[in-house]
């Protein structure tokens, strides 16, 4: 089975509906009341390997989520998440964890998730990256200061992790955004903007990350977003990129629209059927 894949195209593993948030904009309706379960490893080697079949291009980027992608950590499993990485690297994939970073506040674990993070990525030979939510939602703005401090104070940790800070284009995501900046100047690192409206984070000493910030986003009208009425906006699922998302229920998800369950089919089959169903809808 041979699908060519568009260098726009992306594909997300939503390992568990669960999380410690519940949060009003939540276009998946995670929470804490969601079942505590996960994506069995096995299955997502298995569509890892589909996925290989389907002419990725080399060092493809993939995402690691959910709800929480740290709900494993969370709830007492420390193993889960650096058994995934580890798989996602065999197949030469790039991983992205999507997160809260509400971890950060508690420092042993935010110690233990970093340095796990970090032998994994060696391991592999290829970074990982942090996607940490920052916006009017989540008022995590300390917690995830104290990821970035703890990554800047290990010579190794910085060379591993990548973090990516992801907001909406609101004046409230930039509040967030800026209260953030405030709090890693509370441990004496300096921020600096670039034009694209990244960060330079540095230590007193030099010792920097360069962290990408992605407020461009707008909230879909799916989930809590919809049923709140939270400046929602429609969806365009024929835009320029592909995003085929995979959930723990045996879900294909395309653009955040079109919906089949896989039913024992090959990624390539299950992309190929929602492309189709995506045209007739045009």
């Amino acid at each position: 089975m041979s699908v060519m894949m568009n260098t726009e195209f992306y594909i997300g593993f939503k390992i568990t509906n669960w999380c410690n948030m519940n949060c009003a904009h939540c276009c998946e309706c995670s929470g804490q009341n969601q079942p505590l379960n996960f994506m069995p490893l096995g299955k997502l080697e298995r569509y890892l390997f589909e996925a290989k079949q389907m002419d990725f291009r080399p060092n493809q980027l993939i995402t690691l989520g959910g709800g929480e992608a740290f709900a494993p950590y969370l709830n007492g499993d420390n193993r889960y998440i650096p058994n995934a990485l580890d798989i996602a690297y065999s197949y030469n994939f790039i991983p992205t964890l999507k997160t809260n970073g509400t971890w950060g506040g508690h420092n042993k674990k935010c110690q233990r998730i970093l340095n796990d993070l970090a032998n994994s990525a060696y391991k592999g030979n290829k970074l990982v990256t942090l996607d940490i939510s920052v916006d009017e939602f989540h008022n995590n703005t300390a917690n995830v200061a104290n990821i970035i401090r703890n990554t800047l104070q290990n010579d190794r940790l910085c060379m591993a992790i990548r973090i990516c800070l992801v907001g909406f284009q609101t004046k409230k995501s930039e509040i967030a955004q800026n209260k953030l900046k405030q709090e890693l100047q509370k441990y004496g690192l300096k921020v600096s903007t670039t034009a694209f409206g990244d960060w330079a984070v540095e230590t007193k000493n030099g010792v920097g990350v360069y962290m990408t910030n992605d407020f461009t986003a707008e909230i879909v009208d799916l989930g809590r977003a919809k049923t709140n009425g939270i400046f929602t906006t429609a969806f365009d699922a024929h835009g320029g990129s592909h995003c085929l998302q995979i959930d723990n229920n045996d879900i294909a998800t395309y653009n955040f629209r079109y919906r089949e369950p896989i039913n024992n089919r090959h990624l390539g089959e299950v992309f190929q059927s929602l492309l189709q169903r995506a045209y007739n809808q045009r």
